[in-house]
C-alpha cells in the first residue's frame, strides 16, 4: 500500500479531470499538492507524537480518505475531501512508515532472529490488482480502487494496533508548537503548486506565467536563505546534495516524461512509455539493487548509485528506447532512496522520529523546485520558437503537436538529464571531498 499510493490515487484523480469543469481538477490538484507539501506541514508541527502515533494517524486519515472516494462515485464533491484525506496520509505515511522499519529491523538482529526473508508477494497481488482494476470502466475502477484501499488501511490499522512492540500514545494539544519557519515554506509551495496545477489543468497561461515568476523569486530567496545559514546544518553537504538529486530526479522521471511522451509518442502511450517502466524499475530496485552492491565488491554503495544514475541519464539523453532509460534510471533513483533512508535514520545529529521526516523535505523540496525549473524552461523556449504559451497545456492532450514543439521538449529532456547527471557527479565530488576531510594526516 505504502508503495502504491504515490502513484495510483494520483493516476486515478487524473481521470477524473475533464479540461473544462473546475470542480473535476480540484481533486487531481489537491492530493498532488498535499502529497508533495504535506511533509513540510508535518515537520513544522511539533507534537511530541513518536512514528508509531503518526503512521496511525496516516492510517486514519486515509481510511477516511478512502471511503469517501468510494461516496465519490455516487456523488461527486465527496472526491474533494477523499483528495484531501489521501494527499495528507500518503505525506506522512512514508517517514512514518519507514522508521518503524529500521526499528523492527534493528529489533530483530537484538533478539537474533536473523535477517527476515523478503516477501514479494503482497506487493505483486496489490499490483497486479490494482492494474486489473484500472483497466474497467470509469465508474467500476473508480469505485473498485477506493474499495480497494479501504480495506488494505483498515487491515494495516488492526495489524498495527495489534503490535505488541508499539502502545499508542495520544498527543496532548498543549504539548504542540509549530515551526514558523517550515509553515511559511508549506504556505508557499502549498499555494504555487496548487495554482500551477489548476493553471495547467484549466488552460490559464497567463496564470502559469505569473505563478513560474513568483516561483523564481521565492526560490531565489530561499537559496539565499540556506547560503547564510550553511555553517549551522546539521547533515554533510552530500547527503543533502543528493536527497536533492533524488527528488528532482523522481519528479523528472513521473512529470516531465508524462509531457515528453504525449509530445513525442502521444499521451496515449504514457503508461508503456513511462508508468510501467517506472513501477518495474522500482520492483526490480527493491530485489536485486542489494546484490549489485555486493558485486561491486569494496565501492561505496552510494557510489555505485551515483555512478549508475549519470549513466543512465545519459543513456536517456540519447535516441536510446526511452522505456529502457526510464527502467534505468528508475531503478537507480529507487535504490538511491533506500540508501539514503538507512544514511538518514542512523543519523544521530537529528531525534529518531524526525530523521526521515528531514530526508523526505529534503527530497519533495528537490522535486518541487525541479518541476517549476522545468515548466520555466519550457516556457522560455516557447517564446524562443514564437509557440503560443497555451501549446503548453496541449502536451498531455490527444492531438498531433508541431515540430517546434517536439523539438522544444526534446532540447528539455537533453538538459535535464544533463543537469541531474552533473548534480549526481557533484554528489560524488563532495562525498569524495568530505571522507577526505575525516580522514586522519599521515604522521
Amino acid at each position: 500500500m505504502n508503495s502504491s499510493l504515490i502513484a495510483i490515487p494520483y493516476l486515478l484523480f487524473l481521470q477524473l479531470v475533464d479540461g473544462t469543469s473546475l470542480a473535476t481538477v480540484l481533486p487531481l490538484v489537491i492530493f498532488y499538492t498535499l502529497r508533495m507539501t504535506g511533509i513540510f506541514l508535518l515537520r513544522s508541527i511539533r507534537a511530541g507524537a513518536d512514528s508509531y502515533f503518526m503512521m496511525m494517524f496516516s492510517l486514519v486519515l486515509g481510511a477516511a480518505g478512502a471511503l469517501c472516494g468510494v461516496l465519490g462515485v455516487f456523488y461527486f464533491p465527496f472526491f474533494t475531501p477523499s483528495a484531501i484525506l489521501l494527499g495528507l496520509s500518503t505525506a506522512f505515511i512514508q517517514p512514518a512508515f519507514t522508521t518503524l522499519h529500521f526499528q523492527r529491523q534493528e529489533q530483530t538482529q537484538t533478539s537474533g532472529a536473523g535477517k527476515p526473508k523478503k516477501n514479494f508477494a503482497p506487493l505483486a497481488f496489490v499490483a497486479v490488482f490494482l492494474l486489473a482494476l484500472m483497466a474497467l470502466p470509469s465508474p467500476i475502477r473508480t469505485g473498485g480502487v477506493m474499495l480497494l484501499y479501504l480495506a488494505l488501511f483498515l487491515l494495516a490499522l488492526y495489524s498495527a494496533s495489534r503490535d505488541p512492540a508499539h502502545t499508542l500514545r495520544f498527543v496532548r494539544l498543549k504539548n504542540v508548537t509549530v515551526s514558523p519557519r517550515y509553515a511559511a515554506v508549506f504556505l508557499i509551495f502549498f499555494v504555487l503548486l496548487i495554482v500551477l496545477r489548476i493553471a495547467r489543468l484549466t488552460f490559464d497561461a497567463q496564470e502559469l506565467d505569473v505563478v513560474t515568476i513568483w516561483f523564481a523569486v521565492a526560490f531565489l530567496i530561499a537559496m539565499l536563505l540556506v547560503w547564510l545559514r550553511r555553517k549551522q546544518a546539521r547533515l554533510p553537504l552530500w547527503l543533502n546534495l543528493l536527497s536533492l538529486a533524488n527528488g528532482m530526479c523522481g519528479n523528472f522521471l513521473f512529470i516531465f516524461g508524462s509531457f515528453y511522451v504525449g509530445a513525442v509518442y502521444g499521451i496515449g502511450e504514457a503508461a508503456a512509455y513511462v508508468y510501467v517502466p517506472f513501477v518495474l524499475g522500482m520492483g526490480c530496485s527493491m530485489a536485486f539493487a542489494s546484490k549489485l552492491w555486493k558485486l561491486a565488491g569494496g565501492v561505496s554503495p552510494f557510489t555505485v548509485q551515483a555512478i549508475g544514475a549519470c549513466a543512465s541519464l545519459v543513456l536517456l539523453m540519447t535516441p536510446f528506447y526511452f522505456p529502457a532509460g526510464v527502467f534505468l534510471v528508475s531503478f537507480f533513483f529507487s535504490g538511491t532512496s533506500s540508501l539514503l533512508n538507512r544514511e538518514y535514520y542512523h543519523t544521530q545529529s537529528i531525534p529518531t522520529d524526525r530523521r526521515l521526516v528531514s530526508k523526505f523535505t529534503m527530497q519533495d523540496i528537490g522535486s518541487i523546485t525541479y518541476q517549476f525549473i522545468i515548466a520555466a524552461f519550457l516556457l522560455a523556449l516557447f517564446s524562443f520558437y514564437r509557440l503560443p504559451a497555451a501549446a503548453f497545456f496541449t502536451m498531455t492532450e490527444q492531438v498531433s503537436h508541431p515540430e517546434t514543439l517536439v523539438h522544444a521538449v526534446q532540447i528539455v529532456r537533453f538538459w535535464g538529464c544533463l543537469i541531474l547527471a552533473a548534480l549526481y557527479a557533484g554528489v560524488l565530488a563532495a562525498r569524495k571531498k568530505g571522507a577526505v576531510k575525516k580522514a586522519p594526516s599521515a604522521e
